[in-house]
């Protein structure tokens, strides 16, 4: 079944010992100025219906994706839709919506994982609990390549209300 199987946060609790609390986790941002291209983009999403999650992804989720990686291009890549099986006994295995990689260019998913964003088409709690097995199981997956992080993020949108974990 997957990260999907996981419905609740007190889910993780019970089966990994996950700990969850509501903090501030990042210090003060700096502002950065959209770009011309992404302004354009959601610009044009509001002519276009955004009734399903495919719609919201493709027409506002992926415009900012790709302002974050041009802002970012000996960094990271992003990848969209790809299967990230760490441990299927363990429901950690299945489709991420998108994947942040610290790694510039790449092709395929390598460690270390710092990001993963999930989009819902519904309320945003709905997806909490699946972002944050697929954060756990990054986790994992960046220590068995021997690139562990200190800390893992996660986000979870329906397009118009961004939860970050």
């Amino acid at each position: 079944m997957g990260y999907n199987k996981f419905k609740k946060l007190a889910q993780l609790v019970e089966k990994f010992g996950i700990m969850h609390q509501n903090m501030p986790f990042l210090p003060p941002l700096t502002p950065v100025q959209a770009s011309t291209r992404l302004l354009e983009d959601l610009q044009d999403a509001l002519t276009i219906p955004l009734t399903t999650e495919k719609s919201k992804s493709e027409h506002i989720v992926v415009p900012v994706l790709k302002q974050l990686l041009r802002f970012n291009l000996d960094k990271i890549s992003y990848f969209s839709g790809f299967e990230f099986n760490v441990d299927a006994s363990q429901d950690l295995a299945g489709y991420c919506d998108f994947i942040l990689s610290a790694q510039a260019r790449q092709l395929e998913i390598i460690a270390p994982i710092f990001c993963l964003v999930e989009a819902k088409n519904a309320e945003i709690e709905r997806g909490l609990a699946q972002c944050a097995s697929e954060m756990y199981a990054a986790q994992i997956f960046n220590e068995r390549a021997g690139k562990p992080l200190k800390a893992m993020f996660g986000c979870v949108t329906n397009a118009f209300s961004w939860c970050f974990l």
